[in-house]
């Protein structure tokens, strides 16, 4: 696939990420106003506890979408219909296995754990089923979800995603209306509906796309299998440690500070999930391809692909970030008001430090997954082993005394630790040309600084002016986008980047 092609693809999932990413905002500050900060903490950690019991389905999405993608290098549709299927068995067993584990030991926590008041612990039951409901749908959508990447129909995946912003959008206005009823679980059971709508699409339109290789057939290669769930198994161990640190911080941070804290937590997460969403959908357009072209031995575009790809996504939101890193509490007032919990603004600063991290990790793991089973035991174990250290530090620190922003400050340093056994482990496997390789550590170091820089200097106790605001976000800017073009790229970027757009 040529880089044009690649372009055309980002731009389709940018159209979709900025209508999302304008909705995701708005729809927050609605839902925080109309349940309230109590009501809202209580929905980010119970919706906690069923993301915590569904790493499941993180592990078999990244096994799907890796499968497909190698057998799509071989331009044999009866091979990518026969891990469609042998994916969706996967995953209707995963199903099972969330259910088990999420009506057994999640009831046990979220009942006798939790710190969630009294009398609202029967509504916080009632939107735990429904959470519950809602990633049983999530779960079984992987399959047809993973089909359309591969095939890189980055257009039906944008309008796809546009159809379920605008049924979220019509779920809040619903739930503005109501009156008479609980608003909490009003909430839910809305979620749950749009989680059934959007499925709806995906199915069908998955199967009138690419009906070939969506025909559903009981698959009999034992093969395959194990040898899809040998790798799944793999993966396990790193998305059990993603999802035990990510929501295991959220737990120990309700422990020690309540459901206040956790809506604080969950205002940081969805600016984070905000400013992400546009180098996710960056690197979406690119992963088919990283998995791809070391499939088919196309080594030097591979290395291509994996440094570029990293880089790009890292400026792409140090530039998104930089006026949040300066302006976060501004920002958070003008977006809600009265209403912004607090530790919010350095929580905010916190998360998206470590999504620059996670920008730049990428195209790293992704090929980690392109090189297959044989190596990807010892690479999850010790992510796996690092990323576990988050929660304990984190409970450590809440001992004596530190509060949430602190946590995240060593969920950064752990990240930083994962993010250089990556770097260590590819270029060990695949040998980059040690003076890009270099380049590459010193583009990202000087912007990164920068970006702390800003940190440094802002002033979270501070509201500015729509004047004062503007000014210095387009200074702030400048002087970001002067250094990226003048010392983060090359001269062989820049025109390559001429070229394409």
């Amino acid at each position: 696939m040529s880089n044009k092609t690649i372009a055309k693809n980002t731009l389709f999932l940018y159209i979709r990420m900025l209508f999302n990413m304008g909705a995701m905002l708005y729809i927050s500050r609605v839902v925080l106003r109309v349940l309230g900060v109590e009501d809202f903490g209580i929905y980010t950690i119970v919706m906690g506890v069923v993301i915590l019991f569904s790493f499941f389905n993180g592990t078999m999405t990244a096994t799907t979408q890796r499968f497909i993608n190698v057998e799509k290098a071989s331009n044999d549709s009866s091979r990518v219909n026969q891990v469609f299927n042998i994916s969706i068995l996967n995953h209707l067993f995963i199903m099972l296995v969330v259910v088990i584990l999420a009506e057994t030991a999640g009831l046990w926590f979220l009942n006798h754990k939790l710190n969630i008041p009294a009398p609202r612990m029967n509504a916080a039951n009632i939107v735990y089923q429904v959470a519950l409901l809602i990633a049983l749908v999530e779960i079984i959508k992987v399959p047809f979800n993973a089909m359309i990447v591969a095939h890189e129909r980055m257009s039906l995946y944008a309008w796809l995603g546009l159809a379920e912003t605008g049924l979220k959008l019509g779920a809040i206005f619903i739930l503005t209306q109501i009156e008479n009823h609980d608003k909490l679980i009003s909430y839910s059971l809305l979620l749950l509906c749009v989680s059934l709508l959007v499925f709806t699409l995906y199915f069908r339109f998955t199967r009138n796309a690419f009906h070939a290789e969506t025909r559903f057939q009981f698959q009999k290669d034992l093969g395959k299998i194990k040898e899809m769930m040998r790798f799944s198994g793999w993966m396990l161990v790193g998305q059990v440690a993603y999802v035990g640190s990510t929501q295991g911080l959220n737990m120990v941070t309700n422990l020690f500070f309540g459901v206040t804290a956790n809506a604080a937590v969950g205002i940081a997460t969805q600016v984070d999930t905000a400013v992400y969403s546009f180098v996710n959908n960056f690197q979406v357009a690119f992963n088919p391809q990283l998995v791809q072209s070391y499939a088919a031995k196309d080594y030097d575009r591979n290395k291509k692909l994996i440094l570029g790809t990293s880089k790009y996504s890292f400026y792409l939101i140090a530039i998104l970030s930089a006026p949040v890193l300066y302006f976060s509490h501004t920002l958070l007032t003008l977006w809600l008001g009265d209403h912004v919990p607090q530790y919010s603004d350095k929580l905010v600063q916190a998360t998206i430090v470590c999504s620059l991290i996670s920008a730049m990790a990428g195209s790293f793991w992704m090929t980690a997954l392109a090189i297959g089973s044989h190596t990807i035991k010892r690479y999850n174990i010790v992510l796996a082993t690092i990323d576990l250290c988050t929660v304990p530090l984190a409970y450590y620190l809440f001992t004596l005394g530190y509060n949430p922003v602190f946590a995240f400050i060593g969920k950064f340093c752990t990240a930083s630790l994962m993010q250089i056994y990556r770097l260590y482990f590819i270029n060990n496997k695949i040998k980059f040309n040690r003076k890009e390789f270099v380049s590459y550590l010193l583009n990202i170091g000087i912007i990164f600084a920068f970006l702390l820089g800003l940190i440094y200097l802002s002033n979270t106790q501070r509201t500015y002016s729509l004047v004062e605001f503007i000014g210095e976000a387009i200074l702030i800017e400048i002087v970001l986008f002067a250094l990226i073009l003048l010392i983060g790229l090359n001269k062989a970027e820049k025109t390559s980047y001429l070229a394409i757009y």
